[in-house]
């Protein structure tokens, strides 16, 4: 059986639901609660190099939060007449997140292109290049085309893509359409 570790503050946060689902399912895990000097000490290596890039890092991944969020919406509407003009708004909403996301996120892949590395911020891998990689996933199920126009965010999910661990890790994956 695998062992999990939850890394977070010694707070509830957005770590809560982590745990009471650990403990709901039964499933063992190690409850590690950081402080702040422990967080100084680990944070470098978990996003950007610098303070500059870290928040670079933050804000492709709150965008795209708000995306995934904002998608999460569409599929629990129903074809229940009452609520079709509700499903059209957020269809709406999504795609006028997703055009400001793909603007901003693109805009800063071509700028540290300049480095010819392909991640989004910086010269190494980030949680930003994982969530541009995932969160585009259900969305070019569905259309293909959705990031013809965004040279650099195809550059960068093709980098993380082909990482061995990943490309490994897909090829064996379960498909869900979700």
């Amino acid at each position: 059986m695998p062992k999990y570790k939850l890394t977070y503050f010694d707070l509830r946060g957005r770590a809560e639901p982590t745990r009471l689902l650990f403990i709901v399912a039964g499933v063992q895990f190690e409850d590690e609660r950081i402080g702040q000097e422990q967080w100084k000490a680990i944070k470098h290596s978990l996003d950007g190099e610098s303070l500059s890039q870290k928040l670079k890092v933050d804000e492709i991944v709150e965008y795209l939060v708000a995306m995934k969020n904002k998608m999460v919406e569409l599929p629990m509407m129903s074809d229940d007449p009452r609520t079709e003009a509700r499903a059209e708004e957020i269809l709406k909403s999504f795609k006028d997140l997703m055009m400001k996301a793909c603007t901003f996120i693109e805009a800063q892949i071509q700028r540290n292109m300049k480095e010819g590395n392909g991640f989004a911020v910086g010269n190494r891998l980030t949680f930003a290049d994982i969530m541009i990689f995932e969160a585009f996933e259900n969305i070019l199920a569905t259309n293909i085309n959705a990031l013809d126009k965004c040279v650099g965010i195809v550059k960068c999910r093709s980098k993380v893509a082909n990482m061995p661990r990943i490309k490994d890790y897909l090829s064996k994956r379960k498909y869900t359409s979700f």
